[in-house]
């Protein structure tokens, strides 16, 4: 199917192209990439102010640089004078895959429907139930027979919720149906398992417990519920314990008694005599060796060779587990030295290296297609929308946390689950918006534009609650409901407005983690620490009032969403342009122009930049300069906590769903 629906987008030939697409057909990240390669940029507005508004900032439109505008109704329902002058495709999942159920195949998301593309076709019509087997199978890696053993279907589920979620309605139906048939699953919660992998962390790291709790004999405090995980005796469980581990789905338990405890289950205990250090440096090494199994080889590849074939989930996941390594390295009290220090220092650069090449190839394709799943920060209002029209929430909290990497937040939530054990996480990651600054990237998230499209001009800053209001007012929303408020709990109380009964859809924006980046005088190591303070109750400013504000507004039936617009990086000074008024902004890891020669010269008084534009987001006619890699314009040899550039940690952030735990 990729190669058949490529071959209707042949390069330079249409200078319009009109597609109904009413089965997502054209929103898998390879078939994105593939028509961005060929010149085309891809359109796809519901609101037709906005759809107006991109078309005439892509004019001219020729051979040259070529249109695609996608709506999932019928081609009359667009502008006549497009409808008129365009070539016109319709695309019918039913042509691709004719002897699948097509209600079934719908509800597969765009880059499940890519992969489906690639497997062997029946040469039978299926019905119903065995197209969704034969989904499983294909698409899912399920082998159904096989989860007759709990052990093969703990280790799929650890495999689909990194790299295969979610799963259609429909065919999680059948295969809980299946699983129902096993008394071995009479008591777990299949569908939470399912449904969200927090809910998989929890069932083993409490399954483990409760056979440490076994082993020792007494009660260890931490591991509750019905023990039905036999670890004791099931050695294909015990082979899994390594991979448990490493991908952080069991944290290992101190015990006192690290004799009772069978040999090859002592890699998830704590033993008495293990020092912190230890402990950290076992953490290291099994983060490192994560990472080196991302890049799938035993020697540091190229960077050519690093980003070939990459998709956006195996950065998502690259991502989390850079997070979690980032938050070890610069814990003050440790530190990295010989070959550690080394390997560590080499995959900086390589993954610097690494996202640059692969944002050139995939930032914009992937901005054309926000649902169902959001890519960019800016997708997040669209997203939201999405789950209302769904019934799946209905008043809904934006809570904008500005400043907050994804180390950051690996951080701050299992201290929260520690406190708040009724809180689910459902923790997704997202591009934020380049230049990874305020104006760019947190106004994407207010607005749900693109910055082309909320940008007037780089000396105008518009207000953040009319970009919020203006979104939900295309949304059929009342004004009286919406709102958009600034809250620095750490030192005042919530604004009233936050209490206003009439609100169903509120936005908070807090600063203070950005204030930890940006009073780092000492770099990471000072940021993390004030961040570890700030989660301690007993310190004067700290997290609790932020805490208690989410509480209050899950019980008030608000569905919860965390955002972050941008990260943050340690970065060492360069030197900075002396160049008068030509930058419209003057970041100290991205300055803004509106001339692209004005940027051109200073970029070859600093030939190690990189000049970011014409990507299709930004306005047309501005331009950012950014230094590469891990500098910034500062003094030489400054060492700061900062943003705006293109690093892994400034550009993939968290995006999570809080929701208390169903009962």
């Amino acid at each position: 199917m990729f190669s058949r629906v490529l071959d209707l987008f042949p390069a330079n030939t249409h200078p319009l192209t009109l597609v109904s697409d009413p089965d997502g057909l054209l929103g898998g990240e390879q078939t994105l990439v593939e028509l961005n390669q060929r010149g085309f940029t891809v359109i796809q507005e519901t609101d037709p102010i906005v759809l107006r508004h991109r078309i005439e900032a892509v004019r001219p439109i020729n051979r040259e640089r070529p249109v695609i505008v996608v709506t999932k109704g019928a081609l009359e329902s667009l502008p006549y004078d497009l409808w008129e002058s365009g070539y016109w495709v319709s695309l019918a999942l039913h042509h691709y895959f004719p002897n699948l159920a097509y209600t079934v195949v719908r509800a597969l998301s765009p880059v499940q429907l890519e992969k489906l593309s690639i497997c062997q076709q029946p040469s039978v019509t299926l019905g119903r139930r065995k197209t969704i087997e034969l989904i499983l199978k294909q698409v899912f890696d399920l082998d159904l027979e096989s989860l007759v053993h709990p052990s093969y279907f703990v280790d799929w589920l650890v495999r689909f919720h990194r790299e295969l979620a979610p799963l259609p309605n429909e065919v999680k139906a059948v295969l809980l149906e299946h699983l129902r048939r096993f008394p071995v699953y009479q008591d777990w919660e299949l569908s939470a398992l399912l449904e969200d992998a927090q809910s998989l962390t929890n069932f083993i790291q409490s399954q483990w417990g409760l056979y440490v709790q076994t082993s020792v004999g007494k009660s260890l405090g931490e591991a509750s519920g019905e023990y039905v995980l036999a670890f004791e005796s099931d050695s294909s469980l015990q082979d899994l314990l390594p991979g448990l581990l490493r991908w952080r789905v069991l944290t290992p338990m101190p015990v006192n008694e690290i004799q009772v405890i069978p040999e090859w289950a002592r890699m998830g205990v704590i033993a008495p005599e293990e020092s912190e250090i230890d402990r950290h440096r076992r953490q290291l090494a099994a983060l490192f060796q994560n990472i080196q199994d991302h890049i799938s080889s035993q020697e540091l590849p190229d960077t050519t060779k690093f980003i070939e074939g990459f998709g956006w989930k195996q950065w998502q996941n690259l991502a989390l587990d850079w997070a979690d390594l980032t938050s070890l390295v610069y814990r003050s009290e440790h530190s990295l030295d010989g070959e550690m220090l080394s390997y560590y220092v080499n995959l900086i650069q390589l993954l610097d290296n690494g996202l640059l090449g692969w944002l050139n190839s995939h930032y914009t394709p992937l901005a054309a297609q926000r649902l169902p799943e959001p890519k960019h920060v800016y997708h997040i209002p669209d997203y939201l929308a999405y789950l209302r029209s769904l019934g799946e929430v209905q008043k809904l909290s934006l809570i904008i946390l500005d400043g907050m990497s994804l180390m950051d937040w690996r951080v701050i939530q299992p201290v929260w689950s520690s406190r708040h054990p009724a809180w689910l996480f459902q923790t997704s990651v997202l591009l934020a918006q380049i230049p990874t600054i305020t104006r760019i990237s947190r106004y994407g998230i207010i607005s749900g534009l693109r910055p082309a499209d909320h940008i007037v001009d780089l000396d105008h800053t518009p207000v953040e609650r009319n970009l919020w209001r203006g979104y939900w007012s295309r949304e059929g929303m009342a004004d009286r409901s919406v709102d958009l408020q600034t809250i620095s709990l750490d030192r005042m109380s919530p604004p009233p407005e936050v209490d206003n009964f009439r609100l169903d859809t509120l936005c908070l924006i807090d600063d203070a983690l950005d204030r930890f980046c940006h009073n780092a005088s000492l770099g990471t190591v000072d940021q993390l620490a004030s961040l570890l303070l700030w989660l301690q109750p007993n310190v004067e400013t700290n997290s609790k009032p932020l805490e208690l504000l989410v509480e209050d507004l899950l019980t008030r039936d608000f569905s919860v969403f965390l955002a972050s617009d941008h990260g943050h990086v340690e970065a060492t000074g360069f030197g900075s342009p002396s160049e008068g008024l030509l930058a419209q902004t003057r970041g100290k890891r991205a300055r803004l122009y509106n001339d692209r020669l004005a940027a051109e010269r200073v970029r070859v008084a600093f030939p190690e930049t990189i000049l970011w534009g014409e990507d299709s987001l930004l306005p047309e006619g501005v331009y950012a300069l950014m230094p590469h890699s891990r500098a910034a314009f500062a003094p030489s040899g400054e060492k700061i906590v900062t943003h705006g550039g293109l690093t892994i940690d400034e550009v993939i952030v968290p995006f999570v769903w809080v929701d208390l735990q169903k009962m």
